[in-house]
């Protein structure tokens, strides 16, 4: 039987206010400037400016930053070539980019190693809420263990570069739908995998939509924007080949678990927001297999192995051959990227919602739920052990609504394109 961990057991370890934040800037008296306001906003964070790529290599070597955040105004191949070496030299470290919103299409195709691109100029203020974010999303993935294993891994993935330049059009002071849709163009085999899926069952259009501008405006920001980070993501590893472990295998498990996600949170009238969380936590709850799969080829192999001879979950196999499993892994990298705690939290405890520090319906009880569900449908295949934590529902005075989220697992959930 699962059981249920208290909210105040789940909190973890205090996370420490005072910051290292590292700032390379570009000569002149605005960057000074600008730093100076940084620092006054936010005294407690320790900040170090640094001009030049030998000061920065300098500073790493000496000592150890929270996060590194670089301007790549000018010579972007310079910058991102220090972006890459700061990575090396400090893998833990948290990478943000500084780019004129002009030169944000351009800098992806240096393939800028940053965790997030910000539009410069910068103001304060975000900078400080996006490292705050960042930082606080992690204080329940706080494990050295768990910082170690990442550090180690040699193919980490990026935040994908159409996501990235998504995300600047969305976050514009004058939004456009019809924009962010062009820019989804730019990509065929994105912008066609899109548009599959928007004409799929899932939407229920009636009608075919041939114009990925037409397919965000009916989408709307918050869906487009899962779907776009969630092919990206699944892209990236699409050369990966197992005999014992399909990509799209998972992809089908991942869009279902979504679907149902998002189901059960509009059954529970939780608003927009909580859905469009939940579906994009289903999308990419399982993402963490796939940087197992690919970085530690042959501990994965052990792991199925042990899922096979001992009938237990993936998750439990892994923490005995990781010490962490593809949960905690998946949420750390997607705290890295800034997305919404709630969806890090989805992510991170989708197999153990007990431990979460919130208690609370929302999207970490709807992914823990369709996880579940979700195997007992032909697009997963044969049902795994997982086992829905009913001591975690009743204890969120939901326990009786497991059989209406089971009714709607019955309906027909559409296949992904």
């Amino acid at each position: 039987m699962a059981t249920n961990a208290s909210a105040s057991a789940a909190s973890g370890p205090k996370l420490p206010v005072e910051k290292n934040i590292l700032l390379v800037l570009s000569p002149g008296q605005e960057g000074q400037a600008w730093c100076a306001e940084l620092q006054a906003m936010q005294p407690k964070w320790r900040l170090e400016p640094v001009l030049d790529s030998a000061s920065t290599l300098r500073a790493v070597a000496q000592k150890q930053f929270d996060a590194a955040v670089v301007d790549l105004t000018g010579a972007e191949s310079d910058r991102v070539r220090l972006l890459r070496q700061i990575m090396e030299h400090a893998p833990a470290t948290l990478r943000l980019g500084l780019a004129a919103p002009p030169e944000r299409g351009t800098v992806p195709q240096f393939d800028a190693p940053a965790h997030q691109l910000l539009a410069k100029p910068c103001n304060p203020k975000v900078l400080i809420a996006v490292l705050a974010r960042a930082f606080a999303t992690q204080n329940f993935l706080a494990d050295e263990t768990l910082k170690k294993l990442i550090s180690s891994l040699q193919s980490l993935p990026v935040l994908p570069s159409v996501y990235t330049q998504l995300l600047a059009e969305l976050q514009s002071p004058e939004p456009s739908l019809e924009k962010a849709g062009a820019i989804v163009a730019r990509d065929p085999g994105l912008s066609a995998k899109m548009l599959q899926l928007v004409n799929s069952a899932f939407f229920g259009l009636g009608r075919l939509v041939a114009d990925p501008a037409e397919a965000a405006m009916f989408l709307g920001s918050e869906t487009l924007k899962a779907l776009v980070l969630s092919l990206q993501v699944f892209a990236q590893f699409k050369e990966f080949s197992s005999k014992d472990f399909s990509v799209e295998a998972l992809w089908s498990h991942s869009w279902a678990t979504g679907v149902l996600a998002r189901r059960i949170c509009a059954a529970e009238e939780v608003g927009s927001a909580a859905s469009a969380e939940a579906f994009i936590a289903g999308l990419l709850h399982d993402f963490g297999k796939l940087v197992f799969a690919t970085n530690f080829p042959e501990k994965f192999a052990a792991t199925l192995q042990l899922v096979q001879r001992e009938k237990v979950t993936m998750w439990e196999a892994e923490c005995r051959i990781y010490d962490a499993s593809h949960a905690e892994v998946g949420g750390y990298l997607l705290a890295r990227w800034g997305l919404p705690s709630p969806v890090v939290e989805a992510v991170a405890f989708h197999h153990r919602p007990g431990s979460a520090r919130l208690q609370a319906f929302g999207p970490l009880t709807a992914v823990h739920v369709a996880n579940v569900l979700s195997k007992e449908t032909p697009t997963a295949g044969a049902r795994g052990s997982a086992f829905v934590d009913t001591n975690y529902l009743r204890s969120l005075g939901r326990g009786p609504r497991l059989a209406v989220w089971q009714q709607l697992c019955s309906e027909s959930l559409p296949e992904p394109a």
